[in-house]
């Protein structure tokens, strides 16, 4: 049974219903324009938006880890995370969870003490799987900060098969827990998406359809779907914006094969009438 308790307010597990991540997207460099959020009245209003419908963890990212996407140096990334972190502790209550989508410990510290000193919680999502940065790892094990592992190898996403995304996911859990890191603050991320040249979305269709395989790790599921390349691959859809069906498709089957959270650009009505079905059809097996 796979259960996780985030500082006491946030359950996640099997016995729960999926928890939803609204993304917080504050890079005009992401490929997808419709979710870039640049000024306070945005934030503000997205934030909210996505925390009525139903989120209970905000994703704050600042930089596009798409392999084509302009690159920015980490300076700017820290400057537009603690913009927008400075508008939300004024704006969101206080046990909504907060996750900083970031490679580096510079931002992470940064936004550590900006949380720190309003009483919020965090969470750091690293797409590299501690590997951009390793000192990440001393800082999550001081700080004792939840972690979000996204399947990696050497650079963000350049895992293709199941049997790799494991056998690397389980290396790093492992390497955790032997310096000392509570494994109870874990969550894993397959990686999604068309991170490297070779990764064609043949790989994402398949990631998808043996989700199931990652149980043995033991360890809250989390996946990022919304309107990726995949999606516009299977349905000839270019443009990211006409990718929401195709998105609210590829989540129900995701949650069928027992994702347990959801990291979306869309929180609203449908996404969670889809979320409770293929749950409630998984349980019903």
């Amino acid at each position: 049974m796979i259960y996780s308790n985030l500082y006491n307010i946030l359950k996640i597990g099997d016995e729960f219903p999926p928890i939803v991540m609204g993304v917080i997207n504050l890079s005009p460099e992401s490929f997808y324009k419709g979710s870039v959020y640049q000024n306070e009245q945005e934030i503000t209003h997205a934030a909210r938006r996505m925390i009525t419908n139903g989120a209970r963890i905000l994703d704050i990212g600042a930089r596009s880890t798409a392999p084509w996407s302009e690159k920015i140096l980490v300076k700017e990334e820290k400057k537009r995370i603690i913009n927008a972190l400075t508008i939300l502790t004024h704006s969101i209550d206080e046990n909504i969870i907060l996750s900083i989508d970031t490679q580096y410990r510079e931002v992470a510290e940064e936004a550590f003490c900006i949380m720190k000193e309003s009483n919020r919680k965090i969470i750091i999502n690293d797409v590299s799987c501690l590997k951009t940065d390793p000192s990440m790892i001393e800082f999550i094990i001081t700080k004792d900060i939840p972690i979000i592992l996204m399947a990696s190898r050497k650079v963000p996403g350049d895992l293709c098969t199941m049997e790799n995304i494991r056998f690397h996911l389980n290396k790093t859990i492992k390497l955790l827990k032997k310096k000392g890191y509570n494994e109870q603050k874990i969550i894993i991320d397959p990686g999604i998406g068309h991170w490297i040249k070779k990764k064609t979305y043949n790989y994402d269709l398949n990631i998808i359809d043996s989700l199931e395989r990652l149980r043995n790790l033991q360890k809250p599921i989390l996946v990022a779907i919304s309107r990726k390349s995949f999606i516009g691959e299977v349905l000839h859809i270019k443009n990211p914006q006409d990718r929401l069906a195709g998105t609210l498709a590829a989540t129900a089957i995701a949650v069928y094969n027992g994702a347990h959270i959801i990291r979306t650009h869309d929180v609203d009505k449908d996404l969670f009438n889809i979320i409770s079905v293929a749950k409630a059809i998984r349980r019903n097996e």
